[in-house]
């Protein structure tokens, strides 16, 4: 690769912090500031190589990009942008290092000392920038609170492309939309019944998994339960290559979920949520009580659990889905306050601020 200056190198370990990114890469591209997309290697867990995917969804977008860290001896980069838990240890040049987690929510990761390493961290949210303010008093990364950037894309959706797209979605616009979006672990699939779409027939169904439910193999269960439900009429199953969950959003009526950030995600839009509390736990967690999963999760998210309806039993879902659906206005209180503490600003414009402040900082230097 020939001497290049970039005012950006997105770190992509992953396809699924393209829905982070891309927004922010559209603000870039409106301002004339030179970026690329970095694709690396997958993991030897995952049962297929997302390479391949990844790439597509650039050619796709018109996102430019490489595959592996060689051949950037020669050019110079004013900021590396991560999206991972993990303090990247890279080769690729670059003055800073920046990071746009990929998820918000309950994870213990979300507060590691680790991340201070990072010189910019854009935050989602009072709260996580108030935790990370009493954790870590003198840290030295700039924290800015931002938003979500992944939600930027929702604001792009007209009521004649909601309709156009789920016509292509193959659903009934006449029908209410029901997103269902678990998380791999702890999750609420295994305890889903198997005639789920059919129970809820008179609903559209976008089932919308995460990641590591098509990577890796030990969630080969999980995929034995989309076979059974993806051959209902009225399901829309999204593929490994439905990268982007925000069009999901801008059509879906109601959201459930379980232990996945997607549940402040979609309530930030103030639309009813509904959380599976029947997860299903390993051995070890059944074994070793909630210590293990209490672990995992951040206590302190706890009580922000009543944003939606809790749910403790598959049996009791579909009229908890009717009755929200029947008075969507129910949490709305809850769902904006907890809005600004968990997500930030919600106005289509979180990427906007996020090159503002880059470019800011570069002015500073």
């Amino acid at each position: 690769m020939t001497a290049t200056h970039y005012f950006a190198i997105f770190f992509t370990e992953h396809l699924y912090y393209i829905p982070q990114f891309l927004p922010v890469a559209r603000e870039l591209d409106k301002r004339n500031l030179n970026y690329i997309f970095v694709v690396l290697e997958s993991s030897k867990r995952d049962i297929f190589n997302q390479n391949d995917s990844i790439v597509r969804v650039c050619e796709k977008e018109n996102i430019p990009y490489k595959v592996g860290e060689s051949g950037f001896e020669n050019s110079t980069c004013d900021y590396l942008i991560c999206g991972g838990d993990n303090y990247p240890e890279t080769s690729l040049p670059h003055d800073k290092k920046v990071l746009i987690v990929h998820g918000i929510g309950t994870k213990v990761s979300a507060f590691t000392e680790d991340k201070n390493r990072f010189d910019i961290r854009f935050i989602e949210g009072e709260f996580r920038l108030k935790r990370l303010q009493e954790l870590y008093p003198n840290a030295k990364t700039v924290w800015e609170n931002v938003g979500f950037s992944k939600l930027d894309d929702v604001f792009r959706y007209t009521t004649k492309m909601k309709d156009e797209l789920l016509e292509k979605l193959g659903l009934d616009k006449n029908k209410p939309t029901l997103l269902y979006a678990p998380t791999f672990y702890p999750s609420s699939i295994e305890n889903m019944s198997n005639k789920f779409p059919e129970e809820f027939s008179n609903f559209n169904l976008i089932i919308k998994p995460h990641y590591y439910s098509y990577l890796r193999k030990k969630y080969k269960a999980q995929r034995k339960k989309f076979k059974k439900w993806e051959k209902y009429k009225n399901v829309y199953f999204a593929g490994f290559e439905d990268y982007n969950i925000a069009p999901f959003y801008a059509v879906s009526d109601l959201l459930i979920s379980d232990e996945s950030s997607v549940i402040f995600e979609f309530a930030a839009l103030d639309k009813p949520v509904i959380c599976n509390r029947f997860i299903h736990l390993r051995l070890s967690y059944r074994l070793f009580g909630r210590y293990k999963f209490n672990k995992r999760m951040e206590s302190a998210m706890n009580r922000f659990r009543d944003i939606g309806e809790n749910v403790w039993k598959y049996k009791n879902l579909k009229s908890t889905v009717e009755s929200e659906l029947k008075s969507p206005e129910h949490n709305h209180s809850k769902r904006m306050e907890y809005t600004k503490e968990i997500i930030g600003p919600v106005d289509g414009k979180v990427s906007v601020r996020m090159v503002d402040l880059l470019e800011r900082e570069l002015k500073n230097k």
